[in-house]
């Protein structure tokens, strides 16, 4: 897996990083974030060139300490994020309550909840 993102209206560039998966991608609708020394959920969707909102995807990779991590990604944009508590508003660039990243590695998986899984934060 390879993952570069340039510099967009989502997020700030990233370098480009190598992974080797250990499985296949697996689609997300929300991650375990630290946010003002709290861990919330926040849900999460890729984002697509001409923003373009989609699905975000777990991935095991290989991780040379741990033995394996999860990257969290999405599109040519990389992913937003936006906190449980602000689900009912709509996915926008300029609210100043959600925040895009090129991507994100989690290392414990009990952090990732899987659209396939049915359950409230």
């Amino acid at each position: 897996m390879q993952i570069e993102i340039k510099e967009n209206p989502n997020c700030e560039a990233s370098e480009q990083f190598v992974y080797k998966e250990l499985g296949p991608s697996r689609p997300i609708r929300a991650i375990k974030v630290l946010e003002r020394g709290k861990e919330i959920f926040c849900e999460v969707v890729g984002v697509e060139k001409n923003g373009l909102f989609t699905g975000a995807f777990a991935t095991k990779i290989a991780d040379s300490g741990a033995g394996f991590a999860y990257v969290i990604h999405g599109g040519a944009w990389g992913i937003r994020l936006r906190p449980e508590a602000r689900t009912c508003e709509d996915w926008d660039f300029s609210n100043k309550h959600q925040r895009g990243e090129p991507f994100k590695i989690y290392g414990d998986e009990e952090d990732i909840v899987y659209a396939d899984i049915k359950t409230s934060f």
